[in-house]
């Protein structure tokens, strides 16, 4: 009986503690401050990712006039030293002297007339950048599946280059479409898209009004479908005034479609929340380049 009541007093005595100790933990617990989320993306400005595809696709711009005057020194230069090229079907080059071997015949040879088209440009930080497009010169036609851009000593170099050949022409063909029009449509969509940016950072909401065009639908997830740019010019009005600013876009991709279109997908934050563009549809209207098209969400709010 002596020996139950002491065990029975031990139990208690042990639960006290175990009970005192999570009183103690839950106190420390309730009595933190919920910490404030920070808004991502800031190691960079609101359209520095924008600049890097505007370089890179001037830089790109710079290499296919180069070949096309025949220029082979200033296409090897275009590569680091240990770039790596694949080719489909003609093997894998690595470091500029084997892809020299590679491009300086085939130029002497009268490749020329070097044309790309539906150009997209992937920014992943601020010194890397991917574009693929389809080719065609005189003597044939492909794809290119990935260019590799990165910066090193403030200059732009291919690391990695690969492309295929999926046609070989029996005589030359000449195409007398602009070399370079699909890294221009590209521009002309990237700077469009930097006035709107900037235009919302200043509280402007009358320049995002207007960079819709007048049946232009827009899906802002989860919060509302809108169409028309009376009424889209409404919804960012609106945001602007309930406070929101400093959208800044990171990891964009731009692709042109045709002459007259293309597309941007990025993801974004603000200083209210994040979330992904899933899809931005430019087209040029009448000389303008407006959005017809816009689907983003909100996957995060602060």
């Amino acid at each position: 009986m002596y020996n139950d009541t002491k065990r029975i007093k031990g139990i208690m005595l042990g639960l006290a503690i175990v009970m005192s100790y999570v009183s103690c933990t839950q106190k420390k617990e309730d009595s933190k401050q919920p910490e404030k989320t920070q808004q991502s993306y800031l190691n960079h400005s609101p359209t520095k990712h924008h600049q890097i595809a505007l370089d890179v696709l001037d830089a790109s711009k710079k290499w296919i006039e180069e070949f096309n005057k025949g220029n082979t020194k200033a296409c090897i230069m275009s590569y680091d030293t240990n770039a790596i090229m694949s080719t489909v079907p003609f093997g894998v080059k690595k470091g500029t002297k084997e892809i020299s071997e590679f491009w300086t015949p085939f130029i002497v040879s009268g490749a020329t007339n070097l044309i790309y088209t539906n150009v997209s440009v992937e920014v992943a930080n601020e010194t890397t950048a991917f574009l693929s497009a389809n080719w065609s010169m005189n003597v044939g036609k492909g794809l290119i599946y990935q260019e590799k851009w990165e910066k090193k000593k403030d200059q732009w170099l291919l690391t990695y280059d690969n492309f295929q050949v999926l046609e070989h022409y029996k005589t030359p063909k000449k195409n007398k479409t602009n070399p370079v029009a699909s890294h221009i449509v590209l521009e002309n969509i990237i700077k469009a898209s930097i006035t709107w940016t900037n235009g919302f950072n200043l509280g402007k909401g009358n320049v995002c009004g207007e960079g819709y065009s007048k049946n232009a639908t827009m899906n802002a997830m989860p919060f509302a479908s809108i169409n028309g740019q009376k009424d889209i010019e409404g919804f960012w009005e609106k945001l602007i005034a309930d406070g929101a600013k400093n959208l800044i876009y990171h990891n964009p991709k731009f692709k042109a479609l045709t002459d007259k279109s293309g597309v941007l997908s990025s993801m974004w934050s603000m200083n209210i929340g994040e979330g992904k563009i899933y899809q931005e549809k430019w087209e040029n209207d009448e000389g303008k380049w407006m959005l017809t098209y816009d689907e983003f969400q909100v996957i995060k709010q602060y």
